[in-house]
């Protein structure tokens, strides 16, 4: 049988089974949700509990069967199961509970396919470049794996391999789910999920090239030192690049353990609360600050480490941040309207949330937009309350079911916002998600949504002391009232900035006493009252 033969039967055999579980699911629930309803009463309560139950029965099938096919096909197919299980505020809980394992079992390519890549690739083969070489792999994604190896001058550094299949069947794999999407953008109009395939098209390209993520790298690892210089602390590492081929790259090998490995962090005497108030300072700076942003920070592109010697972190870990493929750019005006719309939601301002969820998004139904940024009910947003009441259970819960009800405008906000924003949507569910995996305590959500609020005050003020200085230049600055008003605007905006960043400093330590059960916390509560 000709390789070529084999390459076209191997493409149709992919295809087939993804074409077939998708039809097939879509039938399902053609099938299901009509006529397969149609002994049950509209207004009976027994009937309307069989019908929830159904319906469950439904999604869970229907994910296993299309997770099955995903397992099977692997590479983009694996990644694209990743997506769909970090769409908490979209899909029922049964879909995206279902895709979870995807996040981190994916099969190695053998090690017959990785040397024969490198040795095309590179022209040589491993042993000319290592002096040693793990075989086998220490890490494995959807799209490549990891090798530890140690080079010729004696350094130990970490290999990333793209998997060979990829370079093989990427393309084919790329047109079959963009036709898919369009059948399911014909069978069921009422859901738009044509954005899905969008976004792999643009971003899947790059992500398959390793010098792209080698760039990403360095850019972030510049800002982050550039923030240390500017007083900003931050407890992030990034491995430096050696250097990157397309399918191969080569970094400083990194000791640690995942982040979300608990008993690392016990051992270590690493405090949860803290890692979870740097993990929001450092994709804080990202998004507001830098405007270069980590889009993909499941536990698997993260690691923990104790402080090594020479470190600026001025905590005593480090958390080493990999997987640099996929990155978003946001420019400075969508990060100020961001920064807007998250003040607002804190402060349960519906008006003001209602006017930048339109001015970012396009979007009239702002109370199901805030609740699909923040993963939480309306209710919390509307009682000022989600600074103050943890997410838990019941309304995680509420949440998951409301997703099945709220079906249809979900998909029809995720088709209108920028796709800025829905990378935004995945980290901020993915961050959510770190946090309970760690177990954090009731203080985290307060402490995360504190630090995200100074850096939204920050680039708030930044962004107003610049629109002072113009109106100055243009205006002539030798004009005394227009120093005078000036001068005030930036008193106005300066003391603004400073009060909020004080007050949550203050809102932290509050926190901190009371998750603590300090005397202060206790003396203070016995008097009934509260800072928060």
């Amino acid at each position: 049988m000709s390789d070529s033969f084999k390459h076209r039967a191997l493409a149709f055999r992919r295809v087939l089974l993804a074409a077939e579980a998708v039809v097939v699911t879509g039938y399902d629930y053609k099938l299901s949700l009509g006529h397969g309803n149609r002994d049950l009463k509209a207004d009976d309560p027994e009937d309307e509990l069989e019908r929830r139950r159904r319906k469950s029965r439904l999604h869970k099938r229907s994910a296993e069967r299309v997770m099955a096919m995903m397992r099977e096909n692997g590479g983009i197919y694996i990644k694209l199961g990743q997506h769909l299980a970090s769409l908490k505020y979209l899909l029922p809980e049964e879909w995206t509970r279902t895709m979870e394992p995807l996040q981190d079992r994916c099969a190695p390519s053998s090690i017959e396919s990785i040397q024969a890549l490198f040795l095309f690739d590179l022209g040589q083969p491993l042993s000319e470049v290592f002096s040693s070489f793990d075989l086998n792999p220490i890490g494995v994604a959807s799209l490549a794996q990891v090798h530890r190896a140690v080079l010729k001058d004696g350094r130990e550094v970490a290999v990333k391999i793209q998997h060979p299949a990829l370079n093989e069947f990427s393309e084919i794999d790329m047109k079959t789910i963009e036709a898919l999407a369009r059948f399911i953008a014909y069978a069921f109009p009422e859901f738009e999920f044509l954005w899905l395939s969008e976004e792999i098209q643009d971003n899947l390209p790059k992500e398959l090239d390793f010098r792209f993520e080698a760039i990403n790298a360095q850019r972030t690892a510049f800002n982050f030192d550039q923030a240390r210089a500017q007083g900003s602390p931050s407890t992030v590492k990034i491995p430096d690049v050696l250097w990157a081929q397309k399918r191969v790259l080569v970094m400083e090998f990194m000791d640690g353990s995942r982040i979300d490995n608990v008993e690392y962090l016990k051992a270590n005497n690493i405090k949860v609360a803290d890692v979870s108030k740097e993990m929001a300072r450092t994709f804080s700076q990202m998004i507001y600050k830098d405007g270069f942003l980590h889009c993909d920070p499941h536990p698997g592109n993260l690691m923990i480490r104790p402080k090594p010697a020479g470190s600026p972190s001025h905590r005593n870990f480090e958390i080493i941040l990999l997987d640099h493929g996929l990155y978003r750019e946001l420019p400075l005006n969508f990060r100020l309207e961001y920064a807007r719309l998250w003040t607002a939601i804190m402060a349960s301002d519906q008006e003001e949330i209602k006017r930048r969820a339109l001015n970012l998004g396009g979007i009239d139904a702002y109370e199901l937009f805030a609740c699909i940024l923040t993963g939480r009910d309306w209710d919390v947003i509307q009682d000022a309350q989600l600074t103050k009441k943890v997410r838990n259970k019941a309304e995680t819960s509420k949440i998951s079911k409301g997703a099945g009800n709220w079906l249809v405008e979900i998909a029809d906000i995720l088709a209108k916002v920028p796709r800025d924003l829905l990378l935004l949507f995945k980290t901020n569910d993915l961050l959510r998600a770190l946090d309970e995996d760690l177990g954090a305590d009731d203080g985290a959500q307060m402490r995360t949504f504190a630090v995200m609020g100074q850096y939204c005050a920050q680039i708030i003020y930044e962004v107003e002391k610049s629109d002072i200085r113009k109106d100055v230049a243009l205006s002539g600055s030798s004009k005394p009232i227009v120093l005078v008003k000036s001068f005030s605007a930036w008193c106005k905006a300066y003391w603004q900035f400073i009060f909020k960043t004080i007050s949550l400093d203050v809102f932290v330590w509050w926190v901190d006493q009371s998750q603590a059960n300090t005397l202060v916390y206790w003396f203070v509560s016995k008097l009934g009252l509260s800072i928060i």
